[in-house]
C-alpha cells in the first residue's frame, strides 16, 4: 500500500518515472486528506501556494532559474515544472552561467508560422520595438513544408519572405528574419548564438506531455541564454496559417 508521502516521494526519486507536471495535482489531492503531522508538514512554500501567488492579477510574470552541473539532465525542479504548465503568466528562465547584471539588447523570435503563435508574441515585440531592443525572427522549415519555388528562386525566396513578415511580425526588418530548414530546436539555439542575441522569446502551448514541447526542451537543455516562455492559451484562436502562397509554385 502507498501512502500519500511514499507517492509523492516519488517525483524526487525517480523523476523519469513519473509525468511531468503531475506533482502539483497529487498534492492538491492529497493535502486536504493529511492531518499533516508527516513528511508533507515541513514543505513550505508548497507548489499550490506558490501557483497561486503566479496567478494573481498584479504578476506580469514569473523568473525560474535553471541548474547545470551533474543534475543537467533535470534542468527544472518538478515544483518549477509545475509553475510552468499552471501559470499562464510569461516565464523567463535563467541558465545559471548567465552574466549579471543582465543587459537586454538583442532577442530572438522563432516562429512556426501559426496565427496563434505570432498573436502571442505580438506584445514581446511591441515592449522589445519601444525599448529599442533589437529583434531577429526565426522561422525554420521541415523538409516536407520547403517552399517549392519556379525559375527564379532567389527573387521568390525575398518575396516569400516579405509576405511571411508581413503576416506574422510586420515591424521586422527583411535582413532580420533568417530562413532554415531541420530541427526548429538546434536552429533556435544555433541562430541565437548566431545573431548574439540576449534572449529567446517562444511561444508555447503549457504542454511537457511526452512528445510535446520539443523546441522548449531543446532551447532550455542547450541555450546559453536565458529563455522566454509565453503562453499562447491567451492569445486570439485562430486556424493554422499556411506558408505564403502566391509566391510558390508546384
Amino acid at each position: 500500500m502507498l501512502k500519500q508521502a511514499d507517492l509523492l516521494v516519488l517525483h524526487h526519486l525517480v523523476p523519469d518515472e513519473v509525468e511531468p507536471g503531475s506533482l502539483a495535482p497529487n498534492l492538491r489531492f492529497y493535502e486536504p486528506r493529511t492531518a499533516h503531522g508527516s513528511s508533507l508538514s515541513p514543505a513550505r512554500p508548497r507548489p499550490r501556494r506558490l501557483i497561486e501567488a503566479g496567478q494573481e492579477d498584479d504578476v506580469v510574470g514569473l523568473v525560474i532559474g535553471t541548474r547545470s552541473g551533474r543534475l543537467a539532465r533535470r534542468l527544472l525542479s518538478y515544483v518549477a515544472l509545475d509553475l510552468l504548465v499552471a501559470v499562464s503568466k510569461p516565464v523567463v528562465l535563467v541558465p545559471p552561467h548567465t552574466a549579471m547584471p543582465f543587459e537586454l539588447r538583442r532577442v530572438l523570435v522563432p516562429l512556426d508560422g501559426t496565427n496563434v503563435t505570432a498573436a502571442a508574441l505580438t506584445e514581446t515585440v511591441a515592449l522589445a520595438r519601444d525599448a529599442e531592443v533589437e529583434l531577429d525572427v526565426l522561422h525554420v522549415h521541415d523538409e516536407d513544408s520547403l517552399p517549392l519555388f519556379s525559375e527564379q528562386p532567389q527573387h521568390e525566396t525575398e518575396s516569400w519572405a516579405r509576405e511571411f513578415l508581413a503576416r506574422y511580425c510586420p515591424t521586422v526588418d527583411l535582413d532580420r528574419l533568417h530562413l532554415r530548414v531541420g530541427a526548429p530546436g538546434e536552429h533556435v539555439v544555433r541562430v541565437a548564438e548566431e545573431t548574439g542575441a540576449d534572449l529567446i522569446a517562444l511561444g508555447w502551448a503549457q504542454d511537457l506531455s511526452s512528445g510535446r514541447a520539443a523546441v522548449v526542451r531543446e532551447a532550455l537543455r542547450r541555450s546559453r541564454v536565458p529563455v522566454l516562455l509565453v503562453p499562447v492559451a491567451a492569445a486570439a484562436p485562430g486556424p493554422p496559417a499556411t506558408a505564403p502562397a502566391s509566391t510558390m509554385s508546384a
